[in-house]
């Protein structure tokens, strides 16, 4: 719940003034190319098993809920956290991002959802949930917030039919 408020605050810090002229709202074809081309980038650093390359994408103060729960703030100490990860990764484990739905939130401000495959050879892909927040520094893209999930092991209901 504490990540939700981060992100939420997160971009609606990154929103105009209300007094202030908004720009144009990004159109869904540029906003699918900017979050293709951030998650392209994301993991191929990830891939070449580069920290310092993927902690360039993030902002300075930004924040990453792992898989496991934990909540790291601010470039350096997320960049000391994925370099420490990565050094644990099995031979070959590649990341695979697929974006689902993304959302302008602003001028400045898109907000991802979508699907992480971690794939190491011989081994069942494991799959997450992602939430990130981009916000735009000038011409480029950065990462200010990331939230990161397993799916739940609680089985899916089943739509009932309605009452009658």
């Amino acid at each position: 719940m504490k990540l939700q408020a981060l992100i939420l605050s997160v971009a609606l810090a990154a929103l105009p003034c209300a007094g202030q002229a908004q720009s144009k709202v990004i159109s869904q074809k540029d906003r699918d190319a900017i979050v293709l081309k951030f998650q392209t980038d994301y993991a191929d650093t990830f891939n070449r098993r580069d920290a310092k390359a993927m902690s360039a994408l993030l902002t300075e103060n930004a924040t990453m809920q792992n898989e496991w729960g934990d909540v790291t703030q601010g470039r350096a100490n997320i960049e000391s956290l994925v370099t420490r990860l990565m050094t644990h990764l099995p031979e070959g484990t590649k990341l695979e991002d697929t974006s689902l739905v993304s959302q302008s939130v602003g001028p400045n401000v898109i907000v991802s959802q979508g699907i992480s495959l971690r794939i190491v050879p011989d081994v069942e892909p494991v799959q997450m949930f992602f939430t990130r927040v981009l916000v735009r520094d000038g011409q480029q893209w950065q990462l200010a917030a990331t939230q990161i999930a397993r799916p739940s092991t609680v089985p899916k209901p089943t739509a009932s039919p309605p009452a009658k």
